[in-house]
């Protein structure tokens, strides 16, 4: 008789225990729910990979100004710059999964670097998370304003003459300005010598000061010094003109119809967020890029809103690496 009331006890007490269990899941569900629809209870982090000055910088900080609009909480530009972007990344890598830190990702420290460095300290596919693309930042080359290279044809036929003799400036090894020479190199069968600096903006100060000969750079933080004569753009590297430097030909006008290349900057989290919070944060995003004001603003500066979904980013993200991998280690 002890022993079955003992049983009994103890299923009672199992029962309870399974109760509490439910019980707990389904008010888990409306809390976490709760918890993604009061997001941003508290400031929000944008870690910024390039120096403050440059194209992506600038856009990123009216992105972080949009957002904090909706949001009704500050979204504090955090500048990283170095190793090629992969110092930011591995910030928000490492930050906990709850959106309060994100990323202004960029091709450099996602598709890149992983096939330019050996000791890579995290996998761009499995450790950042794509929210949103934002914006693409359509490029021009530009040689000092002095340059006795006075045409994209004239640029290319002196580094054919001279392998190896010319250099140029990117924003750091793997990051879009050193990419978009790499591909042009190999559609031209051209050798330059790639001199890395923090940032697109100390690259252009770089040819402007006669450092270098040359490099690709954003035309909304070229312009200025394109307007005053320091710099010469000689080619646009989309199909397209630009409407903010209509002189400027594109590289497919002069030859080169294979070469295009528009670097692109989107939103990441650091992997394991919640799906709901993602999609939250990607919403707003889309407000963001989408709005009059923000295409506006974009549109002054030479820069292409450009919204992307969580899915579609993925997609480009993952494109870009193969195409990267294919380029970098044939």
């Amino acid at each position: 008789m002890l022993f079955r009331s003992f049983g009994f006890l103890c299923e009672g007490l199992a029962s309870r225990a399974v109760l509490l269990l439910l019980a707990a899941c389904f008010s888990a569900g409306p809390a976490a729910a709760q918890s993604e629809a009061g997001f941003p209870s508290k400031p929000v982090r944008l870690v910024i990979g390039f120096p403050p000055g440059g194209a992506a910088d600038t856009a990123g900080r009216e992105l972080a100004k949009g957002l904090q609009a909706i949001w009704g909480q500050s979204v504090l530009a955090d500048n990283r710059p170095g190793a090629s972007g992969a110092i930011a990344a591995e910030a928000v890598v490492r930050a906990p999964p709850d959106g309060y830190t994100l990323f202004l990702a960029s091709e450099g420290p996602l598709i890149s670097l992983p096939f330019l460095r050996n000791d890579m300290p995290y996998n761009p596919l499995t450790d950042l998370v794509p929210i949103g693309m934002a914006f693409a930042v359509p490029n021009v080359l530009v040689v000092n304003g002095k340059s006795t290279h006075k045409t994209f044809k004239d640029f290319i036929a002196a580094a054919k003459a001279r392998p190896g003799a010319l250099d140029y400036a990117s924003s750091g090894k793997g990051e879009s300005h050193h990419m978009m020479m790499e591909y042009m190199m190999k559609e031209t069968g051209t050798k330059l010598n790639d001199i890395p600096y923090k940032g697109g903006a100390p690259a252009l100060l770089a040819v402007a000061s006669g450092e270098v000969h040359a490099s690709w750079v954003a035309v909304s933080t070229a312009m200025p010094l394109m307007k005053s004569g320091q710099l010469l753009g000689l080619a646009i590297n989309q199909l397209e003109r630009m409407p903010q430097a209509p002189d400027i030909p594109t590289a497919a006008e002069q030859g080169y119809p294979k070469f295009q290349f528009i670097s692109w900057q989107g939103v990441m989290g650091p992997a394991n967020m919640p799906a709901a919070l993602v999609k939250k944060i990607e919403a707003d995003i889309q407000t963001v890029v989408n709005s009059p004001s923000f295409r506006e603003q974009m549109a002054q500066r030479g820069i292409l809103s450009r919204f992307e979904s969580a899915e579609q980013f993925a997609r480009t993200v993952r494109e870009g690496y193969a195409r990267n991998k294919a380029t970098l280690q044939p």
